[in-house]
């Protein structure tokens, strides 16, 4: 039998006088005391609670709920916590989720990057036996983040209109000669009453309202009109952007971004998109008609953020990509964690098995761009050669930026001898 408690209704004045929409949770344990344990504290936060003793309702009670937080116990029978993270990832679920359990920290880490990789919003697990501290300082953290409300739809839309989200530049060093042979094109919004929002909330609040399109189109027309003649050691930048996968559904898009491009004298041979390919893959007839028309277009094609997912290789033999960028955790572990090097330097040999180039982002250290060019890795960005800059700091950063870097003369000497990245794409081109 399913049983299911409603708790915690009697919430605070303050909350009630406010008008805000109360902040929801569900717990899910097959245990009713550990549930209503939770609900007392929840209670004394003036957090709304309903208590779920059975897996197998927590996507309805979510679906009718519209949950801001669910604390779902890992072992629970019937459905375990994996399974009903699947069948909430399927739902469409947009509250954070917190897992606790007994397990080994190996098993409860692995369970929610398996809620990462579906694209839920996981919290910080919490081990099992709770007490009052852990459970407090989580609803803590995320009732906070909710009653801070971050930007709506509407003011979105009005930073858009408004020119307040601008582009910013961050350079691409080729590592054979440390030249900076291009950009990658970073959305930033600096609020005037909020300050800085971050692209991960933004972003999402697009692709959700419907205002990608926009966003990208006001990001995209700028950096053309500013990267239109810029040049760095003599050659025109090349310019890479991030594209959502929802825009790869529409086959007519690309005939947009060549007009915009044209319009202000960017040939799209100088632009680069980078594409998760997991998510595009979720509609893989459609994007795919959409990809091949952005080569035929002479746009070049990136996956972006390999390495994490579930992505079958086939797709990257099968679809006309050209370059693969390393997702920054590895490149992050890169010298601190055993393996990230194994890992990064099966990538490096995977894309030059295939003609392909290779990016590392997120490099922060000398150490680090060190390895990537003994490991023979084609580009790389990050912090250690520069932060994310407007036009002007981008025009100060190439004008000092026309000596070779110290790493790369006392590592050139030694590092595997490769092709250009721009030779391999010529390659998959079919130049």
């Amino acid at each position: 039998m399913i049983m299911m408690e409603e708790m915690s209704k009697e919430l605070p004045s303050e909350v009630v006088e406010s008008g805000r929409q109360p902040y929801r949770m569900l717990v899910v344990d097959d245990d009713l005391q550990i549930c209503r344990f939770v609900s007392r504290v929840a209670k004394d936060l003036g957090i709304e609670a309903t208590l779920i003793s059975d897996s197998r309702a927590v996507v309805d009670a979510d679906s009718r709920l519209r949950s801001d937080l669910i604390m779902l116990d890992l072992g629970m029978p019937g459905l375990d916590g994996v399974e009903v993270l699947r069948s909430l990832a399927d739902a469409r679920c947009k509250a954070a989720i917190c897992l606790f359990s007994g397990a080994c920290p190996e098993v409860i880490e692995g369970a929610v990057e398996i809620g990462r990789e579906l694209g839920l919003q996981m919290a910080s697990p919490l081990p099992k036996p709770l007490n009052v501290g852990k459970i407090t300082a989580v609803l803590r953290e995320h009732k906070g983040e909710y009653e801070d409300a971050g930007p709506t739809a509407g003011d979105l839309k009005d930073a858009i209109r408004m020119g307040r989200i601008r582009p910013h530049y961050q350079p691409k060093i080729e590592l054979s000669s440390g030249r900076t042979i291009g950009v990658e094109v970073l959305a930033r919004w600096e609020d005037e009453k909020t300050g800085f929002i971050p692209p991960s909330i933004f972003i999402a609040l697009a692709e959700e309202s419907g205002l990608i399109e926009a966003l990208t189109a006001c990001i995209a027309q700028r950096a053309f009109k500013d990267l239109s003649g810029l040049e760095g050691g003599g050659q025109e930048l090349g310019l890479a952007l991030n594209l959502s996968p929802l825009l790869l559904t529409d086959v007519r898009y690309p005939d947009r971004l060549l007009d915009w491009a044209r319009a202000e004298g960017i040939s799209p041979g100088r632009v680069t998109l980078e594409i998760t390919e997991s998510e595009a893959m979720k509609d893989r007839s459609r994007c795919l008609d959409t990809l091949v028309r952005f080569r035929l277009k002479g746009f070049h094609l990136s996956v972006d953020d390999f390495g994490t997912g579930f992505s079958s290789l086939s797709h990257l033999y099968s679809l006309p990509f050209e370059e693969i960028k390393i997702d920054r955790t590895f490149v992050a572990d890169l010298g601190r964690k055993a393996g990230a090097e194994t890992i990064v330097k099966a990538i490096v040999d995977l894309g030059k098995g295939l003609g392909l180039s290779v990016v590392a982002e997120g490099v922060e250290d000398a150490q680090t761009a060190e390895l990537l060019v003994r490991l023979g890795c084609d580009v790389a960005q990050g912090y250690y050669f520069c932060r994310p800059q407007e036009l002007h700091g981008l025009r100060s950063f190439i004008g000092k930026n026309e000596l070779t870097p110290s790493f790369v003369s006392t590592v050139l000497a030694t590092a595997p001898s490769s092709p250009s990245p721009r030779s391999r794409s010529s390659r998959r081109s079919g130049a």
